[in-house]
């Protein structure tokens, strides 16, 4: 127990180091950002990252990217960097916001990511943009929200899109609601809990990258849901940071020669569809 506190401080204290980083590189990233509402609440929106020499009727695939912050705070406009990689293989990229606690439940914050995900699909529609091949991922508690999205390929089709996405990186998620305490506050959604949840698609493939000293997630939480993945029998690859902490999970977003940047654009390389790779 002293020694997980012990992590839960380092991690805490590197989060002014972590906001200042992730700053700098927003300030500079080459994409077309727009904001679009799905609901009458302020922080229901999403925000739509696009390749700067792209055009709205270009035939590109698509990533969702929900942002950590215990589903308590973070915005998507702070987490625009983790955008990169995605736009820069060639995707368009929507970082949807949601409501907050204390006034929303995880069963409401999930409704409003379903939601994001309708009205996106609408957009496309009036716009212009196919629709198409769609990747998933997300940090911290926005992982837990990638995760139980991609459980749900039912969701997908009721919110128009072609299908659920094969693709999916989580990064320092926390997958078992089992593990985090205090037990009483989430005892009541075993229902979105991916360790408890319905299992994957069969063509579907997964990328979790988690620190072995996370002070916020335990590590427990990935090795838990790896497992269980690969008793489905789909692709799971489980990367350890060594001595890691929660923001390491995170750190490819603003370090260009971050050493796990290669493993994250190889797995979103191999989902582009056409020449850049397969489908």
């Amino acid at each position: 127990m002293i020694r997980q506190l012990g992590f839960a401080l380092r991690d805490l204290f590197g989060l002014a180091y972590y906001w200042y980083r992730t700053g700098k590189v927003r300030r500079r990233m080459p994409a077309r950002v727009s904001r679009h509402a799905y609901g009458k609440g302020r922080r229901q929106y999403f925000l739509l990252a696009e390749p700067l020499a792209s055009s709205v009727s270009d035939d590109l695939p698509w990533a969702i990217y929900l942002h950590g912050g215990a589903w308590t705070f973070g915005t998507p406009e702070a987490f625009l960097p983790a955008a990169r990689p995605w736009l820069e293989a060639g995707y368009r990229v929507l970082l949807p916001s949601y409501r907050r606690p204390p006034l929303a439940n995880l069963d409401d914050i999930v409704a409003d990511c379903r939601s994001a995900l309708a009205a996106a699909a609408r957009l496309a529609d009036d716009s212009g943009r196919p629709l198409g091949e769609m990747q998933l991922a997300g940090i911290s508690a926005g992982g837990h929200l990638a995760a139980v999205l991609a459980l749900h390929p039912e969701w997908w089709a009721e919110a128009g899109w072609p299908r659920c996405p094969r693709r999916t990186l989580l990064f320092a998620a926390p997958l078992d609601l089992d593990l985090l305490r205090p037990r009483i506050l989430f005892s009541r959604y075993e229902a979105i809990s991916p360790c408890n949840g319905p299992g994957p698609a069969k063509d579907s493939e997964w990328l979790l990258l988690h620190g072995d000293r996370d002070g916020f997630v335990n590590r427990d939480h990935s090795l838990r849901f790896a497992e269980r993945l690969r008793a489905a029998g789909v692709s799971a690859q489980l990367i350890t940071i060594p001595g890691g902490g929660h923001l390491d999970a995170g750190r490819w977003t603003y370090e260009d020669g971050n050493r796990y940047r290669k493993d994250i654009d190889d797995f979103i390389r191999r989902g582009v569809p056409g020449p850049a790779g397969p489908a």
